[in-house]
C-alpha cells in the first residue's frame, strides 16, 4: 500500500515537473516573440528610408568631399570641397555656389612676415578665413553644415562663425526650405524667437550694472537678417544656430526644436 502511494506521489511530482517545464518554455517563447516584435517596431520606426535612385554617382555617399589640402597641420586647417551627390538642377546650382564660395575663402589665405606675430617664417600663416564641415543624416534627410571662421596670428581664432546649412530630402532630391522645415516640426518663427528670448533671459549676466547679452538686438537681427540657419541633425531634431550679440564678443548658440 505504501509503495502504491509512493508511486502516486512520484507520478504526481513528475507530472507537475512536466507541466512546469511546458509553462516555462511557453513563457520564454512568448517573451522571445514579443521582443522580436518590439525590435521590429523600433527598427521600422528608425529605418533610414533612402534610395540611390537620386544619386548622381551611386558609388559615393549623398555628400562627399574632394580636393583635400592641408593648409596647416599645426592649426588643423584643411581645405576640401564638399559635393552634394543628388541629381537635380537645383543641386547642380548649389554645388557651383558652394565651389565659388569655398574658392573665395581659400583666396583669403596670407602667409609671411606680419607685425605682432610670434613667428617671422615665410611659410607662417598670418591670417585666413577657413571652412569647417559637418554632415548629418537622419532617415531620408541629409544635411551639409558649413561653418566659416577666421584666424590671424595676432588674434587667434574667431569666437563667432558664419553658418550655412543645406538640408535635402534624398527621396525627392530637393532642398528643404526654411518655412518647410518649420512646418514639418509644427512650429513658427515667432515661437522659435520666443524660445530664444527665454533662453537669453535665463543666460543673461550683468557686468558692472550693464547686461552682457544684447537680447533685443539679437532678436531684431534674427527678424531682419539671415543671422541664423536651420537644419535637421543626426537625431532627427530641428536645430537653429544663431549669433548672440553681446557687449564684448559675439558668439554662436543653438536651440533644439523637438517634434510636437
Amino acid at each position: 500500500m505504501q509503495e502504491t502511494e509512493d508511486n502516486y506521489v512520484g507520478f504526481g511530482l513528475f507530472f507537475f515537473l512536466i507541466v512546469l517545464i511546458i509553462l516555462v518554455c511557453s513563457m520564454l517563447m512568448f517573451l522571445s516573440v514579443r521582443n522580436k516584435k518590439q525590435e521590429k517596431s523600433i527598427n521600422d520606426t528608425n529605418e533610414v528610408m533612402v534610395s540611390d535612385k537620386n544619386k548622381k554617382d551611386k558609388s559615393k555617399d549623398f555628400i562627399y568631399f574632394t580636393d583635400e589640402e592641408t593648409i596647416s597641420e599645426e592649426l588643423n586647417l584643411i581645405y576640401k570641397m564638399p559635393i552634394i551627390n543628388l541629381n537635380s538642377e537645383e543641386v547642380n546650382y548649389i554645388n557651383e555656389e558652394i565651389k565659388t564660395y569655398a574658392n573665395q575663402i581659400k583666396g583669403t589665405l596670407e602667409k609671411g612676415q606680419t607685425e605682432n606675430c610670434s613667428s617671422n617664417e615665410e611659410d607662417t600663416i598670418s591670417k585666413t578665413d577657413y571652412l569647417d564641415y559637418a554632415v548629418y543624416t537622419y532617415q531620408e534627410y541629409v544635411t551639409l553644415l558649413i561653418r566659416e571662421s577666421s584666424y590671424s596670428c595676432q588674434n587667434g581664432f574667431s569666437s563667432s562663425s558664419k553658418i550655412r546649412a543645406y538640408t535635402f530630402d534624398v527621396l525627392s532630391g530637393k532642398r528643404l526650405s526654411f518655412d518647410t522645415l518649420l512646418s514639418k516640426y509644427d512650429t513658427t518663427l515667432t515661437e522659435v524667437l520666443e524660445q530664444i528670448r527665454s533662453n537669453l533671459n535665463r543666460e543673461q549676466i550683468v557686468i558692472e550694472g550693464i547686461p552682457n547679452i544684447k537680447i533685443e538686438e539679437t532678436i531684431n537681427d534674427l527678424k531682419s537678417q539671415e543671422t541664423y540657419v536651420i537644419y535637421i541633425d543626426e537625431f532627427g531634431d530641428l536645430i537653429l544656430n544663431y549669433v548672440v550679440k553681446t557687449t564684448s564678443l559675439d558668439y554662436n548658440d543653438t536651440i533644439t526644436i523637438n517634434r510636437k
